[in-house]
């Protein structure tokens, strides 16, 4: 598999994004500015890889799925991802949650007709290899409580933020 990867600015902090010839393969923000760490999560996923670095074709993806661009205009991304059935059902379910809106692990548990699959969810969430693209900040806990987020509370909460102002009817 030919990985080509780059960082880029996004609004919500630095990010390494490698892409395929079938898709977009890694979204993650990178930890305290530590390239090393984010290239070697990725080489974790993708073991048997080939990389390259292309830091002009990843900025402009990275401009397109932030919308960084003037007219803000985004046109159809595609996603390789791999991952257990489990995972990949939990991932298809994120996908369906609106932006601007919030689920719970629960809510997506029975979105799938598993209900007393909850932790697993949760499991599955933290896993996602597209940090942003599939919306696993979308999802808090039961009670209300926005909780962990793989890259940090704080930037969860950002997200959060900006999606609900510009949802419509905001």
């Amino acid at each position: 598999l030919q990985i080509e990867y780059g960082y880029g600015p996004t609004p919500f902090g630095e990010c390494l994004l490698a892409d395929t010839p079938r898709g977009i393969c890694y979204l993650s923000f990178v930890p305290q500015q530590n390239h090393a760490a984010a290239f070697s999560e990725l080489q974790q996923l993708w073991p048997h890889a080939s990389y390259s670095q292309q830091p002009d074709k990843s900025l402009l993806l990275i401009q397109q799925i932030f919308k960084l661009q003037g007219d803000a205009r985004v046109t159809a991304l595609r996603g390789y991802v791999k991952g257990t059935r489990f995972q990949l059902r939990i991932w298809r379910a994120l996908l369906q949650i609106p932006e601007g809106t919030l689920s719970s692990y629960g809510e997506i548990a029975a979105a799938i007709k598993q209900p007393a699959a909850a932790r697993a969810v949760g499991t599955a969430v933290g896993a996602n290899p597209l940090a942003y693209l599939i919306p696993c900040h979308r999802v808090i806990r039961n009670t209300g409580v926005i909780g962990a987020y793989r890259w940090g509370s704080n930037r969860k909460q950002i997200m959060l933020a900006c999606e609900y102002a510009r949802s419509p009817g905001r």
